[in-house]
């Protein structure tokens, strides 16, 4: 019995032995090179694209299962043009483990990737046909459990690589380029170490925006944690975040001039030379639908639109297409800003409530609306909303309210005190009124001490009635519409003069003193004209004693 045992033990040993040896050999002079022609020939049969091994298949059997490939290429269906590449792929997974059900892979590196991925007119990709194929149908189920699939890497490498996107629809090519990665182990439970470089391109507007990034993540239960600290061309950016929905985010940043990536920088470039019309601009926020997170962002220094803002504080909202920086804050322009702004891509409607305190109002048209036409100080405070497919849609269905109080401060392209001026000579026998002057001349100006406005915005027009504006010799008060989608202005503003001052022309001064002058200002912003109403002059002063004074003077002047 012993020596049955005995032999019965060094027969399966032989046994073993003999199949690690022949699993030697087999490892050794297995060549899968001879069936490249095969492979090549299936993906073709499958696919509909041509693909092609240029290097050596090498393949590893103990103690990982890897395979390495060099130089491969992957056509777009029924085309010799490129969709993907590679210069060099490998990838291993251990042995035993997969015995058991656990995928653990040692690791995966690939170079030279260079992929290219388009999105045709009707919202297909070039890759669609691939995911489109016939699944293969799901084995019968047994009564057995299978043991769960467990999956382990312990590093993805990924160099020299690139990815170019087009969108034929929109007319738009990204690409990202040098793009290097580096992680640490990737599991259900695991940590590791991330780094990431990249320069991401846009066609139109140019642009080359430099990206890189390392910092450490947590997987726990398919739930993504990370600490990163990322480089933003000029923008060191400081975040962390919580890949489960909803995704919850912090973020500081140095500084950050979204311009450079709107685009806006080139096209105020552009904007030096003369005024020319554009084509409507489409809004599309469909983006925002699929984003369901909310977190809080820092930024030092703040450049968008033009706008220039400094410690800026906002709490992000999304959810369900309505994206809400609410409440949000900043400084600059000699005050503070703060408010709301909601966006629901549902309607493409826009809300939004703000409240300027103590800020300079020039240097904010200048930079945010290249308007030079108001100066002073003071309080602002908007509560408007908007709906559109386009810009231009979206400045003519604005609608809302706005409030202006300024002080010590000036109305740019025309001076109120030279029309009064000459309005007095016309009434002394001259005849060099005001009438149809430009009111482009930047350098003549009506300065005002105090300055109150309230408006009514609707279909895209700004209504006012209650002008209030306060000089050292006249008071000024109006009525009328900035219309905002034209960029036009329809107003008639009403000086009235309160007093004379010796040394100035005190004595000519008298023959308005108790008079309103109506101005009407007209056309558009680049184009503004202006010209003294001497008919509702004429009504008014009929109806006042200081107006007796000048009747005649006006009936000439009038040519009756």
């Amino acid at each position: 019995m012993k020596k049955l045992l005995k032999y019965g033990l060094l027969g399966v040993g032989g046994l073993v032995v003999l199949i690690v040896v022949a699993a030697a050999v087999f490892a050794l002079t297995f060549d899968p090179n001879r069936y490249r022609g095969e492979i090549e020939r299936i993906a073709a049969e499958k696919t509909g694209r041509t693909l092609k091994i240029k290097g050596d298949i090498r393949l590893a059997f103990w103690p990982s299962l890897g395979a390495a490939v060099r130089g491969v290429t992957f056509s777009e269906k029924g085309s010799n043009q490129e969709f993907v590449s590679f210069d060099a792929v490998h990838a291993s997974v251990k042995v035993m483990p997969l015995l058991r059900g656990e995928y653990i892979v040692d690791s995966v590196s690939l170079s030279g990737l260079k992929a290219r991925i388009v999105k045709e007119k009707d919202g297909r990709f070039n890759f669609s046909d691939l995911m489109d194929q016939k699944k293969p149908a799901a084995p019968a189920k047994t009564a057995e459990k299978n043991a769960p699939l467990v999956f382990d890497v312990s590093s993805i490498r990924i160099e020299r690589s690139s990815i170019a996107y087009s969108d034929l629809a929109a007319g738009q090519e990204y690409a990202l380029e040098g793009l290097d990665l580096k992680t640490g182990r990737i599991a259900q439970d695991a940590e590791g170490k991330l780094e990431l470089a990249m320069v991401a391109k846009r066609k139109a507007p140019p642009l080359a925006a430099k990206l890189s990034l390392d910092g450490s993540y947590k997987l726990s239960g398919g739930t993504l944690s990370a600490d990163v600290t990322a480089k933003l061309d000029d923008s060191t950016i400081k975040t962390r975040f919580t890949l489960k929905e909803p995704y919850e985010f912090e973020a500081s940043i140095d500084t950050l001039n979204l311009d450079r990536y709107l685009g806006a920088e080139e096209k105020a470039a552009k904007q030096a030379g003369p005024a020319k019309p554009e084509g409507d601009t489409p809004v599309d926020l469909s983006a925002l639908k699929g984003i369901n997170a909310r977190g809080k962002v820092q930024v030092g220094a703040l450049q968008v639109r033009g706008l220039k803002l400094a410690d800026l504080k906002a709490q992000i909202h999304a959810a369900n297409g309505r994206v809400a920086l609410a409440p949000h804050s900043a400084k600059g322009y000699d005050g503070t800003i703060a408010g709301e702004l909601v966006v629901d891509a549902n309607k493409n409607h826009v809300a939004l409530k703000e409240k300027l305190t103590g800020v300079a109002i020039g240097p904010i048209l200048r930079d945010f609306a290249q308007q030079d036409r108001l100066e002073g100080k003071g309080d602002i405070a908007l509560d408007v909303n908007t709906a559109g497919a386009s810009v231009n849609a979206m400045k003519r269905s604005l609608a809302g309210t706005a409030n202006v109080s300024l002080r010590d401060g000036a109305v740019k392209g025309v001076n109120l005190g030279e029309i009064l001026r000459k309005t007095r000579t016309a009434l002394g026998g001259s005849q060099s009124a005001a009438q149809g002057e430009s009111a482009g001349d930047k350098g003549q100006r009506t300065d005002f001490t105090e300055l109150t406005a309230s408006f009514v915005i609707k279909n895209g027009v700004a209504h006012n009635e209650d002008l209030d504006a306060k000089a050292p010799l006249f008071r000024l008060g109006g009525a009328g519409d900035i219309n905002i989608g034209a960029s036009s202005l329809d107003y008639l503003a009403k000086a009235s003069v309160v007093g004379t001052s010796k040394g100035q022309g005190g004595a000519e001064r008298d023959r308005l003193a108790g008079l309103t002058v109506p101005v009407r200002l007209r056309g558009s912003f680049d184009d503004l004209k202006y010209e003294v109403d001497y008919r509702t002059l004429g009504k008014d002063a009929a109806k006042s004693e200081a107006g007796a004074k000048v009747k005649d003077k006006l009936k000439g002047l009038l040519g009756r």
